[in-house]
Parts: C-alpha cells; structure tokens; sequence
C-alpha cells in the first residue's frame, strides 16, 4: 500500500529525525507541524529544527530510490494522464485509495511524496482554483486557456444555464474550442473555484446568485424560480431547507419578512408570494385589471378572469364586483369590458 511504502521510507531514520519529518509532513497526525512547535518540543531552535529535516529528506530521498517507486508513480501519472492531466485533490485522494487499495491514504502522503520526487506537481489552493495535481506546466496552461475560455462563454447566458439547463451544449462548445474531450472538460471545470453547482444541479458562475445563494432572500429567490410558481411563504421555508443549501434552517417568518421587503416578490394571494419576473405584479385588483386591459384592450368577462389569473390568485367574485365599478370599467354593447380611466 501507497501509505506503507512512505512509512517504509521514514523507518531507517533515528527517532528524533523521523518524528520530526513526520510532523513536519503531518505523515500520522494529518496536520502539520511548525518548526517553532518542534523546536519547543525538543528545546532547539527552529533553524536547527530545519536542519534535521533537510538531513532526515536527504537520506529518505537516497531510499526512495533504492524503493523502486517507478511502478507507483507510473500508476499515478498514467491515471492523471487519462483525466486531462490535472485532478483536484480531494478527487484524487478518493481515487487513489482505490487503486491502490489504501484507506489509510492521506493527502499528506501525496504531498510528501510529491517533495520527494518532484512529481506529480502540486498546486495549492487560491483564489481561482482548488487545491489540484497535475503532470507537467503544460498541462496547467491547458487547464487555465480552456477556463477562462469557458467563464467567457458563459457569462452572459445565464439565463440557459439557469432556466433551460443548457450547461451541457456550453461545455462541449468549449471542450470543443480547446481540443479536449468532454470528460476532461468537466474535469477542469470542477478544479475551477469560478464555477458551482447549485442543489437543483444548476452549473453556472460561482458568484452566480442562482448559483451561490447566500441570504435567505436569495434562496427564497431560487425557490419560487426553479418551481415556477407562486408559493406561500411557509412552503418557500419547507423548499429552502429541503434543498440543503447550508445548514443555516430557514424560518417562515424569516422568509416572510424577506418576501415583504424584497422588491423581486409579489403578493399574489394571502401569504402566497410569484415573482415579477414571471410576469406577477402588485395592486389592487382594480389595478390589476385595469393594467391588463390597458395592455390588451377590451374583453370579455371570463377573459379578464382568466388572464388576471395569470397574475394575480383573486377570487372570481372579486374580479366581477370591480367591473361592476363604473367609475373605472365600462361595460360595451357586446359584453366586453373597457377603461375608463
């Protein structure tokens, strides 16, 4: 096994010398230790903690190559290889304790590994990436060029990303582009800290409020998009916390306050909130009905009822009671209703 072999390296060393490079390298606690922390241990100062570090990986780098690691670091490079050339780590971490058959492996193992030979090479986590491997600095341009390529694609369609779930044309339309296959774009995509998955499988642009949302009022938001109807504003709570976003629990009366104040979210009903983008507005119901038919021009009653009803969630009786007003409907010789004023 992967973790045994790098065990079998440090064993040789003397006690100190192999404590000392096994915290330095987290290779059992799975956390790192500092040159001050060792050196308070031991009493020493951290340059000469350093020095036995530099020593202990002397000597373990002239046994790694006495341990013959060609047939594992093979193992390694052609699985990278097969993906593109680059994997996040957390993926690669997985897929090695499988090929290897290691549970005990850690990513602190690979990065030991990694100081030991210089290869795979390691990319830590930033701004624009996840911590990932990758075999060569070609295949890190690679992995950038097609990036940036893809961010530039998607950028101003969200609305197919979103709406219409068209991630998958953009994708191959990019992997495309940069001469990659489709399996090896999606595995760039997902070393990229720019892209996000939401709960509803939506891909899109991380700072995407579709994508990430991170106040209640965007949740809220999501909810009642991706359902595509009006809800009460406690199914918009049971909707956020069965979506999982985070482990933050939505309130009904959190989500309530955030519906009222919001200008994106329109009453439609008692409690009952649809979006204005969906083509529900505010008023009165003698607003409503006056705006529609300043829209469409004169209708018939079961028309206005049907088309308020697009609308507005309003009971039949109400809508005929307003047409009844006079002041602001008039009622034509066929039957059809007009504006007043």
């Amino acid at each position: 096994m992967l973790s045994t072999t790098i065990g079998n390296l440090i064993e040789d060393l003397n006690p100190r010398q192999r404590e000392i490079l096994s915290c330095r390298f987290g290779l059992e606690s799975k956390e790192r230790k500092t040159l001050a922390d060792l050196g308070e241990k031991y009493d020493i100062t951290r340059e000469r903690v350093r020095q036995i570090e530099a020593e202990a990986m002397r000597r373990v780098k002239e046994e790694a190559q006495r341990e013959r690691l060609t047939d594992i670091l093979n193992r390694i490079f052609n699985h990278l290889d097969n993906l593109g050339g680059v994997r996040k780590e957390e993926i690669l971490l997985t897929e090695l304790q499988s090929i290897f058959g290691d549970k005990n492996l850690h990513h602190w193992h690979l990065r030991f590994m990694g100081e030991l030979v210089n290869q795979p090479l390691y990319h830590l986590e930033d701004e624009e990436h996840y911590s990932f491997w990758y075999l060569k600095e070609n295949h890190k341009r690679i992995l950038d060029k097609f990036l940036n390529y893809l961010k530039r694609l998607i950028t101003p369609k969200k609305e197919d990303l979103i709406v219409r779930g068209k991630f998958h044309n953009y994708l191959v339309r990019a992997s495309r582009a940069s001469r990659i296959p489709d399996f090896t774009a999606i595995n760039y995509a997902s070393v990229s800290r720019r892209f996000k998955i939401n709960p509803f499988g939506d891909f899109g642009l991380a700072d995407w409020e579709e994508v990430d949302p991170r106040t209640m009022g965007s949740k809220a938001y999501l909810v009642i998009k991706k359902i595509d109807k009006p809800l009460h504003f406690r199914e918009v709570a049971e909707e956020i916390n069965k979506a999982g976003f985070d482990e933050k629990k939505a309130l009904p009366q959190t989500i309530h306050n955030e519906l009222i104040k919001d200008p994106r979210f329109v009453l439609v009903g008692r409690g009952t909130y649809g979006l204005r983008e969906q083509g529900y507005f505010p008023g009165t119901a003698r607003e409503v009905i006056k705006s529609i038919l300043k829209k469409k021009g004169a209708m018939s009653a079961p028309k206005i009822i049907e088309a308020v009803s697009k609308h507005r969630f309003l009971e039949k009786n109400t809508i005929l009671l307003n047409l009844q007003n006079k002041k602001y409907f008039r009622r034509l010789a066929d039957g059809r209703y007009t504006v007043i004023r």
